[in-house]
């Protein structure tokens, strides 16, 4: 009797591990409805499915592949590799999320036009494209509280009263100890403007810090380089200070 019982509870437990496993992805749909998340074209299992098409609000998102890690949520974490299609662009990396609001990212990358980030990051109709790669990231509460990697913009073209070319820049966040200040160094990639400075980022009070040197290059419009005056004085190699701070 007791190995009848023992074999109809092992039964019980592989029945239902065999239903979780393989969870239909569209259990998903009404739920994420309610927060304002459409999936349309939905295939697969909770654990490894994809959506045609995903839309928050009014931003068509674009299709997503997932593939999440079980072992993540004995640690109370959602957690899951996440690849994400566009016509323009794609991103893709490691994601995970805890009870706590923190989400981490690994091995993340993307490219992905301007226009496709939230209108809250990117205001005054400037137009061009992300890459990114990061190798770590911690955010908490909307904010990197840790960073590792290297942020591009390119062919950045703006603002929208006065569009000019302006170029390409990058940003990279060295691996440093943890501090309530991250550090990058910002550079030009290509374009009419040589730029050198630094991107400070302060959690305590979600604050940024942008200090550097920016100089025309020859083949710069005149409308550029008269824009730049207002800045001061040039030293003795044209540059001059620029400096932007503010809070998010």
């Amino acid at each position: 009797m007791k190995k009848v019982w023992w074999l109809v509870a092992l039964g019980a437990v592989a029945f239902v591990v065999f239903a979780l496993v393989t969870l239909p992805a569209g259990v998903m749909v009404a739920p994420l409805a309610k927060r304002g998340i459409v999936l349309n074209g939905v295939t697969g299992t909770v654990w490894n499915g994809a959506a045609q098409v995903v839309q928050s609000g009014n931003v068509q998102i674009g299709s997503v592949h997932w593939r999440l890690h079980p072992l993540a949520l004995l640690r109370g974490r959602a957690a899951a590799d996440v690849k994400l299609t566009r016509v323009d662009g794609f991103a893709q990396g490691y994601v995970a999320a805890g009870t706590s609001g923190q989400v981490t990212l690994r091995d993340a990358s993307a490219s992905l036009p301007l226009s496709a980030l939230p209108p809250q990051f990117i205001a005054g109709g400037w137009n061009g494209k992300l890459n990114l790669r990061l190798t770590s990231a911690d955010i908490v509460d909307r904010w990197p509280a840790a960073l590792v990697g290297t942020i591009e913009i390119v062919d950045l073209i703006g603002p929208a009263r006065r569009p000019a070319a302006m170029g390409s820049y990058k940003l990279v966040f060295p691996e440093q100890a943890k501090t309530e200040v991250l550090t990058g160094a910002l550079t030009d990639i290509s374009g009419p403007l040589q730029l050198a400075g630094t991107l400070q980022l302060k959690a305590a009070d979600r604050s940024y810090l942008l200090d550097g040197l920016i100089a025309p290059r020859p083949d710069a419009s005149p409308n550029l380089v008269n824009s730049l005056q207002f800045l001061g004085a040039p030293d003795a190699q044209g540059r001059r200070p620029v400096s932007l701070a503010g809070t998010m």
